[in-house]
């Protein structure tokens, strides 16, 4: 099966569906983006740029580990200064969990965040997303 499908699929009377991982990449970015005090996903232009010309199409800060029992992902996210790391942690696998799970129908065994830095207050990135 080719890397950029999951290795689930679901048999309809009409045919094979199967998700890419780049359609549930997008799912857990803009969940992890929904949560207040997430200042952008992913580890930079540089990490962003590498993971594209490196790994064939960018990731969106999201790894996906799936095996043929489980899906797990990891989000990798930096935060506004002075939230509660922790807290926002939480709430984005929360999140992340529920909305890639509505939307695919597919079961995720966990999902790990990764808080990669913390956005500075004096920063002058105008952007403040992915």
């Amino acid at each position: 099966m080719r890397q950029d499908m999951t290795d689930r699929c679901r048999t309809t009377e009409l045919g094979a569906v199967k998700i890419n991982n780049n359609a549930i990449t997008t799912i857990a970015s803009i969940a992890a983006m929904e949560i207040k005090g997430v200042s952008k996903i992913g580890g930079g232009i540089g990490k962003t740029l590498f993971d594209f010309l490196c790994k064939k199409g960018a990731t969106k800060g999201v790894k996906i580990i799936a095996t043929a029992s489980d899906i797990k992902l990891t989000v990798y996210i930096t935060v506004e200064y002075g939230v509660d790391i922790t807290r926002i942690a939480d709430e984005v696998q929360e999140n992340v969990k529920m909305a890639v799970e509505k939307m695919t129908g597919l079961v995720l065994s966990g999902v790990d965040v990764v808080v990669e830095g913390v956005k500075s207050p004096f920063s002058k990135d105008k952007t403040g997303g992915c």
